[in-house]
């Protein structure tokens, strides 16, 4: 997968980590900024515009986004490097407001299900993580209908309340 179309993918799980529990808050925004300013993990695309489409996608598709977003996981040939940077920035936005909401727990472990990494990779990587699973059931999740059941049931928060994310000024975020 190019670069560019890696980082646009790796930008919509941090809108999808960010926006899966039905609630944006600004704990989360800051670290998408930290992350977008401290790693090359979003260098070379414009952040705001990539929000917009994926607002209009929102619009557009609802949670199906979500779905869409597994599949493009499932599809895509990534080398494990990058599937650790996207559990990386999962595991980074939704453990930025120090809560952890089931709808996190579940989207983290099912983005963990669609990636073919090795456990033991993870672990190495990131130790042992209690929301995580990282053993068989992390694998036969999907076979269980958990995946559209959480869909089913995910709710995004209103449009309204991600127009208010401001990505632009970025690069004046402090740690």
């Amino acid at each position: 997968m190019e670069k560019t179309k890696f980082k646009k993918l790796l930008f919509k799980v941090a809108f999808c980590s960010m926006a899966c529990d039905g609630k944006i808050v600004p704990e989360e925004i800051q670290e998408l900024k930290i992350i977008e300013k401290n790693t090359p993990f979003f260098k070379e695309i414009d952040l705001s515009d990539e929000l917009e489409f994926l607002k209009k996608e929102l619009e557009e598709k609802g949670v199906q986004i979500v779905e869409d977003l597994f599949n493009s996981l499932k599809e895509s040939d990534l080398n494990p490097i990058r599937e650790l940077i996207i559990l990386e920035v999962a595991l980074r936005i939704i453990a930025a407001d120090r809560e952890y909401d089931e709808n996190e727990i579940k989207f983290v472990n099912l983005l963990r299900a669609n990636l073919k990494i090795h456990d033991e990779w993870i672990i190495d990587r990131f130790g042992k993580i209690d929301i995580l699973h990282t053993s068989d059931y992390s694998r036969n999740i999907r076979s269980k209908g958990s995946e559209s059941d959480f869909i089913e049931n995910l709710h995004f928060p209103e449009i309204g309340n991600i127009e208010e994310i401001d990505l632009n000024n970025v690069q004046d975020v402090s740690l």
